[in-house]
């Protein structure tokens, strides 16, 4: 032990004496360095009360189908550098978008909310039949349930954006039909919430207002570089003005949904829209002060089985995998998302919803403990 520890001594003092005459060599080096370290176990007390919360949501996978798939290397990187749960379960809504439960923990389906019943009503969808799908534009069907963005909009200094990829117009409520950038108006929550959508209801934190669009990232061969241009979300990292609550939501190409021409893996598709966007924000003041996690989640996979899942923060310990003994949902992010900035829970996240309907299994399950978040 003690000359092999002898050896690598040597051998950085002899790498240090080397680079000593080559400044350019010794930039790379470290650039190289930087690249390949860890966001996560950098720091080991997590704080009680974040700054910031980002939610990423990608597409219709199973957990097997992506960490170690060769078609991910990045995100198989990505969950051994921080954590990952093997008990993250699809069983909110069975074959259906589970965008608004997330963010609201209440039984709303994002393809058939309220096709028949009137605007603004509460949220039970179960039992509609697939004819039924619709968008607020085609049915204006909104739902007066709260979601954490009103639970935000009460709390002075907090804030929240959703960041849509190919969004045409702020806060859209149709589905575009672009074949190369794919905007769903179902992967985005808050155009279904009336809350949201009436002017002036919430001081002016509406829809409109805070679900931005954002430019298309778009990925060629194994580069996806980030557009930079009027960009909300890249300006947001980079200024460090994140909202205290970020729902980010890549296009039907990035995300892994495989809507997109021409054809490419749709895995690969969404680990190289990652492998662009993580480092950026793991780069950024904010994630670098120790204050801002990320929950890298997925919508459907397969009912009952488990989603793929990546959790990042400074206090992370690498190689985290919470057992399948554990298990969680999406709305379990929701109430842990809660409690890392300071709100109460609502929905499932209380273990109760509002029709006294039964809640998914883990959907109270506290993911600080898990992640040491």
């Amino acid at each position: 032990m003690i000359r092999r520890v002898m050896a690598a001594f040597a051998i950085t003092l002899l790498a240090m004496a080397v680079l000593a005459g080559h400044p350019a060599q010794a930039a790379v080096m470290r650039a190289e360095a930087s690249s390949s370290s860890s966001p996560c176990g950098t720091g080991t007390t997590p704080p009680s009360t974040y700054q910031h919360v980002i939610w990423i949501w990608m597409e219709d996978s199973a957990l097997a189908k992506v960490i170690g798939n060769a078609a991910a290397p990045y995100i198989t990187s990505l969950a051994k550098q921080c954590g990952y749960a093997r008990g993250w379960l699809d069983n909110v809504i069975d074959g259906a978008s589970n965008y608004v439960p997330g963010v609201a923990g209440a039984n709303c389906n994002s393809e058939t909310i309220h096709a028949t019943a009137p605007i603004g009503d509460t949220c039970i969808t179960q039992g509609l039949s697939p004819a039924a799908k619709c968008t607020p534009s085609s049915c204006k069907n909104t739902v007066a349930i709260t979601s954490i963005f009103e639970q935000l909009q009460g709390v002075p200094g907090d804030s929240w954006k959703a960041y849509e990829e190919s969004m045409p117009t702020n806060c859209a409520t149709s589905n575009t039909s672009s074949k190369t950038a794919p905007y769903y108006v179902r992967h985005n929550p808050a155009p279904y919430l009336s809350d949201l959508r009436i002017a002036g209801q919430l001081e002016g934190n509406t829809c409109a207002t805070n679900d931005v669009t954002v430019p298309t990232t778009s990925c060629t061969g194994t580069s996806c570089p980030p557009n930079e241009t009027a960009n909300p979300f890249y300006n947001d990292i980079t200024n460090n003005t994140l909202p205290s609550f970020s729902f980010v939501t890549p296009n039907a190409c990035n995300n892994m949904h495989n809507k997109c021409t021409p054809y490419r893996n749709r895995v690969t598709n969404g680990d190289q829209w990652l492998s662009t966007w993580i480092p950026i924000i793991t780069a950024s003041p904010a994630y670098q002060s120790g204050s801002t996690a990320v929950f890298i989640m997925w919508d459907e996979g397969t009912f009952g089985s488990a989603l793929p899942n990546v959790v990042l923060a400074p206090s992370v310990v690498p190689g985290t995998v919470v057992p399948a003994t554990t298990t969680m949902n999406n709305i379990a992010a929701l109430r842990t998302t809660e409690d890392m900035l300071g709100l109460g829970h609502i929905g499932c996240a209380t273990g109760t919803q509002g029709d006294g309907s039964a809640c998914p299994i883990g959907s109270t399950t506290d993911l600080r403990s898990g992640f040491n978040i």
